[in-house]
């Protein structure tokens, strides 16, 4: 059989012609499905016990996942967290914290005081992308003040206790639930903090929580059993590693004087208006509904600011 030489050639030569844009096209179609830093396959986070960076190791030798950094999506160096407690679900909170377009916003507790969380997740739920938001249950989400209803969907949506690593990895933030049990969560917060791989990189722990392990005088006094969960877990933290606590249940805005301590359940509930201030605690304000707002230096780690915002985004403080 002859073979026509003209006719393979022709062939050959067309495809040649051809391959380098099928080559192009197939390079452009993986560069475009590059994973997204901020899906939730990249950042791991779990829903099956509070926001658990996934591991990529297997378990640690206390059988915690290990930790996988979460990138904030700041490109400025510094990744912002507001923060507020005893919200009002109406009263234009929920607008200012869009405009502010924080890399995470936590709710500390007392959830818009309904008897369930149907009107919370109706406002907040456009910002719960599994990434940005966490919220920590108060005691009007629980039993204490609240009813089996919202408490069982309080630990389902807030989860009991969780742990997030933030700005590059240098920040660890501790969610806690101040109604719950708190010797299961003496234990899991010491483990976390004593885990090598999860704090590796962490120059600052910051806990959230609605009741509080310090505040000035004020209509809610510091419990016992919430003191004791804070010093148990933060003696385990290794030394020199920054310590913050943000809590809510006062509706007030404070702030301690060594900066580390700060109260902000100004979220719109009716003000408690028996605080005052002292030298521990030379900033209280009890008279406008705000919101806390940190920012964290990527690098290293340090909080370089914070403010309380108003709700319609004026400085307070």
């Amino acid at each position: 059989m002859k073979v026509n030489y003209f006719f393979l050639f022709v062939l050959i030569a067309s495809a040649l012609l051809v391959s380098p844009n099928l080559i192009i096209q197939s390079i452009q179609a993986k560069s475009n499905n590059t994973d997204d830093p901020f899906s939730a396959e990249s950042t791991g986070i779990s829903r099956s016990k509070g926001i658990v960076p996934k591991s990529t190791s297997g378990t640690t030798s206390t059988g915690i996942s290990s930790s996988k950094v979460i990138e904030p999506k700041s490109t400025s160096g510094t990744t912002t967290i507001d923060a507020v407690g005893d919200l009002d679900c109406s009263n234009g909170l929920h607008d200012q914290i869009k405009k502010d377009k924080p890399d995470h916003f936590i709710a500390l507790g007392d959830l818009c005081y309904d008897p369930d969380l149907s009107e919370f997740q109706g406002t907040w739920n456009d910002i719960n992308n599994g990434k940005e938001f966490a919220c920590v249950i108060g005691n009007h989400d629980a039993d204490e003040d609240g009813n089996p209803t919202i408490f069982k969907q309080s630990q389902q949506f807030c989860k009991d206790h969780w742990y997030l690593k933030v700005a590059r990895g240098t920040t660890l933030l501790l969610g806690l639930d101040t109604n719950g049990d708190i010797h299961d969560q003496i234990v899991w917060g010491q483990n976390i903090v004593s885990d090598q791989t999860i704090m590796n990189g962490v120059k600052t722990v910051i806990f959230f929580s609605h009741k509080m392990a310090h505040s000035p005088p004020s209509h809610h006094h510091v419990e016992s059993p919430t003191i004791e969960l804070y010093e148990k877990i933060q003696s385990s933290i290794p030394k020199g590693i920054g310590i913050y606590e943000v809590a809510g249940h006062n509706h007030i805005m404070a702030e301690s004087k060594n900066g580390h301590w700060f109260v902000s359940g100004a979220g719109g509930e009716s003000h408690h208006q028996d605080s005052t201030t002292d030298s521990v605690w030379p900033f209280v304000n009890d008279k406008d509904y705000g919101y806390l707002q940190l920012q964290i230096d990527d690098n290293n780690g340090n909080i370089v600011s914070t403010h309380f915002y108003g709700l319609d985004g004026e400085l307070i403080h």
